[in-house]
């Protein structure tokens, strides 16, 4: 778990990594959606702007790195119900 601040108070993500490197990156509402990390895009609702900015930045270092599996956000409209198998 990786504490991810500025959104609210205690929001984490999770990466889940296998033994070569590869992971999953789960940030909840670090970002609203895919859309969010790759434009830089912060939510309306923020305790700290330039900590969520921040995380955000971390986010989209995090999905673009090739060991990245994939990066998913929790209200991200355009994940389909899916198995990732590591």
């Amino acid at each position: 778990m990786i504490n991810i601040p500025g959104h609210c108070d205690g929001l984490c993500a999770v990466k889940i990594t296998r033994e070569d490197g590869h992971y999953v990156l789960l940030f909840s509402d670090g970002g609203y959606a895919t859309k969010s990390w790759k434009e830089m895009i912060t939510s309306g609702v923020s305790l700290d702007k330039e900590m969520q900015r921040k995380s955000l930045q971390w986010i989209r270092e995090q999905s673009m790195d090739a060991n990245c599996i994939e990066s998913l956000a929790t209200h991200d409209t355009d994940i389909k119900p899916h198995v990732i198998e590591l």
